[in-house]
């Protein structure tokens, strides 16, 4: 989709244009811009000019040349446009690279008009955009490869500032051998020492000081295996409180509960039978029976399994003997005791018991005598902080837990948290890797693995201060490469063959037949066009230039007005080809054209305007004219703005004809409009100035009469700026009346006697009208508008019309 204007807005120092304007232009068809010399037309279309797309950018665009504080002022303005059916806004900067989106927007001038013609003045084409090509092989890629050989000397990748960290070690090896094509993340990973590399630094540091290493490594296993012992008691604490204990101890006890509660209610069901003695059957009762029972069988009646009903058998608590009733209870007491119920019970009792009985005696003490808090504190005093927290903890857990066993409530259990067990391995494990490295150091051969690991770990400690660097050469090592690799690439032969290939297909039958049709739109259509090619240089050119038989020097043949019409064909030949719908832009494309050809443009932009949207500025009144005929015959949707000066600036924008150029429907509009102003304020005695007002308004007038004259009178035979008379209008002249006549011709002296279009006598210093006579002059005139549309009106039909 083309990008289409819409407006054109917001210009900030562009010569003297003033501030504040927004030109609008037609989304379809053709916008028309006209505007004297001056008036600022120039200041606009130089900003669209290096805003779009043109072939000449010779000029720039300067702010206010009369305004010394504006000097360092940068031009700029805002282009509101259309893209894809969506609206938008682009911001123009001289000196920035222009938007892109303006890119598909054409635009045409004189100086454009020159760019279509070489510097020889040989009537050549050559199409837009190719030049590109054969100037990037020309003029491009020569400077862009003196300019990378500048680049590449400017670059500094010496390394001998890293020659500290020359030796045989891995980074040694890197930085000897640094280069663009050097790992840098190898080279970050190596300079970042992890804690254990650290550590491991330190230790191989310590170790290779020691002198005397194999007493000094003795001494660290008696450390570690004390170590181990205080682990191991830990684990031994530990074991009666950790979570798996206490989860068995809550067992037992959950289970002892839930048997003791089985076991009253068998007691309850046991006294149901008969009356008992309450309590019977309950703990206290089966102690006492228990102990009868032991009284039976150990020593009342030693040889007889219990109870005893046997002959003379009494009873072992009260002794008096047993009936067959009391036999029968005894019996009965004996199954009870023996039941499930009961003996799991007892078990579950017994079980509880026992473990309770060995939580509570358990040593839960870590054993950290004087000697070993000493220890501790050379070793590690916070670890010794956490050991000694540790075994509170147990111990606090174990309070719990034998709280827990009295009231049943086994919620909240404490958390064992800071075990320093692992802490306490990795330091056993440490002392003893000391206590290896210390017997290693006590042997040559591997002391000298030892000061090689030490010696590498230096070094990366070397290079992590160096770091940034040695990455920054790098990367201007890698910079540097990619120069020189362009550098390389920077030939010129691919560049020339490549706009041969492109113009080849370029300048084509097409573009001729392009060419002699737009020619014969223009009115050149006798200059006829050839295909040729030369060589220029390494470069090789199809170029289209004019079949002349005497000579190809323009200034010897063409006029400036042919010129212009072969450059103009040639623009609008080249957008024929393009194939796409992107705006044109024309700045006085008519220039040094004749009255005929000014025609037969106005005709082909017009036609043009159909297809694409079509902008034009102007400040020839002729060619303004022949616009408007044609935006009128072909029915071109248009939008009409006049350029003018206004409080000492250039640019104002109105919308519209200038007076000139207005109809006399729109002056009398305009006229009315005025008189209502001026009457609301007209005073009884007028000065200078309001009888200058008042005479303006019959200039005006006079000039609407003359329009009338032309456009409704003569009914537009006799036009100004018309190269021909409409003769087809005489039809509705025939039979005009007297009476309108003379109120015409009245109307026309009264105008004729106030507008300084002659010297009045001086002596006869007449008055003005007053605003009153002049609303009655008006009315006079419309009247007769009036009555002579009312006689169109009625006259008769003539036939065969």
């Amino acid at each position: 989709m083309p990008v289409v204007l819409l407006a054109m807005r917001d210009l900030k120092h562009v010569n003297r244009i003033a501030s504040g304007q927004k030109l609008e232009f037609a989304p379809s068809g053709m916008t028309v811009i006209y505007g004297g010399n001056g008036s600022g037309k120039s200041g606009y279309s130089r900003v669209l000019k290096r805003a779009c797309r043109a072939r000449d950018l010779s000029e720039t665009v300067h702010p206010n040349a009369f305004d010394a504080k504006a000097a360092a002022s940068i031009p700029e303005a805002t282009f509101d446009v259309e893209i894809s059916g969506y609206a938008n806004s682009l911001r123009w900067m001289r000196d920035n690279a222009p938007p892109n989106e303006l890119s598909t927007i054409a635009v045409f001038d004189g100086k454009c008009a020159r760019a279509y013609l070489d510097a020889e003045q040989d009537v050549a084409y050559l199409p837009y955009g190719l030049d590109i090509v054969e100037n990037l092989g020309r003029c491009v890629l020569p400077e862009l490869a003196q300019r990378l050989n500048t680049e590449i000397g400017a670059i500094n990748t010496d390394t001998s500032n890293f020659a500290d960290l020359l030796d045989d070690t891995a980074i040694g090896k890197m930085i000897a051998s640094l280069c663009a094509t050097t790992n840098s993340q190898m080279l970050t990973a190596l300079a970042i020492l992890t804690d254990g590399e650290t550590n491991r630094l330190a230790e191989l540091d310590k170790t290779l000081a020691e002198s005397d290493p194999k007493t000094k490594a003795k001494a660290l296993r008696l450390t570690a295996q004390r170590i181990d012992s205080l682990i191991s008691r830990i684990d031994s604490a530990n074991a009666w409180v950790n979570d798996a204990a206490v989860t068995k101890i809550m067992t037992y006890d959950v289970e002892a509960e839930v048997a003791f509660k089985a076991e009253v209610v068998a007691a309850t069901d046991f006294r149901a039978d008969e009356p008992l003695l309450a309590g019977t059957g309950e703990q206290a009762w089966k102690n006492l029976f228990e102990a009868a029972r032991r009284f039976s069988t150990e020593i009342a009646y030693s040889d007889k399994p219990f109870p005893y009903v046997g002959p003379n058998a009494q009873c072992p608590l009260c002794q008096q003997p047993l009936d067959q009733e009391v036999a029968k209870r005894m019996q009965r007491f004996e199954d009870f005791v023996k039941q499930d119920t009961a003996k799991v019970a007892a078990e579950k009792r017994a079980q509880l018991e026992k473990a309770k009985e060995r939580i509570l005696r358990a040593s839960l003490e870590f054993g950290l005598d004087a000697a070993t808090i000493e220890e501790f504190k050379q070793l590690d005093v916070i670890l010794l902080q956490l050991i000694e927290e540790f075994e509170k903890k147990i111990n606090d857990r174990r309070e719990w837990i034998l709280t827990a066993l009295k009231t049943h409530n086994w919620k909240d259990t404490p958390v064992l948290c800071g075990d320093p067990r692992s802490k306490l391995r990795c330091l056993s494990t440490s002392i003893v890797i000391q206590a290896d490295n210390l017997d290693k150091a006590s042997n040559e051969e591997q002391k000298k693995v030892l000061e090689a690991e030490r010696k590498e770990f230096r070094a990366r400690a070397c290079l992590s201060l160096r770091l940034k660097s040695v990455l920054d050469t790098i990367q201007r090592m890698q910079i540097k490469a990619k120069l020189t690799k362009c550098k390389n690439d920077l030939k010129t032969k691919a560049i020339s063959d490549k706009a041969k290939e492109f113009a080849s297909q370029a300048v084509t039958a097409a573009l001729k037949n392009a060419l002699d049709t737009e020619f014969k739109a223009l009115g050149v259509g006798h200059i006829k066009t050839k295909l040729n090619s030369r060589a220029d240089q390494v470069k090789m050119k199809h170029k289209l230039v004019l079949d002349l038989p005497v000579t190809k020097k323009l200034d010897e043949i063409l006029s400036e007005g042919e010129q212009r019409a072969i450059a103009l064909g040639s623009f609008l030949a080249e957008l024929h080809l393009a194939g796409h719908q992107g705006g044109i832009v024309f700045d006085d494309p008519v220039s040094s054209l004749d009255h005929h050809r000014r025609m037969n443009v106005a005709c082909r932009l017009a036609e043009e305007a159909k297809k694409r949207q079509v902008i034009i500025l102007t400040h020839d009144t002729v060619f303004l004219s022949e616009l408007c005929g044609e935006i009128e015959r072909q029915h071109v949707p248009h939008f009409i703005h006049h350029l003018e000066w206004r409080n000492g600036s250039p640019g104002y924008i109105s919308a519209g004809l200038p007076w000139e150029h207005k109809s006399y429907k729109d002056r009398i509009d305009k006229l009315e409009k005025s008189q209502r102003e001026i009457n609301r304020n007209w005073p009884d005695y007028p000065n200078e100035e309001d009888r200058a007002k008042m005479t303006k308004q019959y200039s005006l007038l006079r000039a609407t009469i003359e329009r009338v004259v032309q456009d409704l009178v003569l009914n537009g035979v006799v036009r100004r700026y018309d190269q021909y008379i409409r003769i087809e209008n005489l039809k509705d002249i025939v039979g005009f009346e007297q009476t309108s006549y003379d109120e015409i011709l009245r109307l026309y002296k009264v105008c004729h006697d106030i507008v300084n279009a002659h010297d009045p006598s001086s002596a006869k210093n007449a008055s003005v009208p007053n605003a009153q006579q002049l609303g009655k002059d008006i009315d006079a005139l419309k009247a007769t508008v009036d009555q002579i549309k009312d006689r169109w009106n009625k006259k008769p039909i003539i036939a065969g019309n």
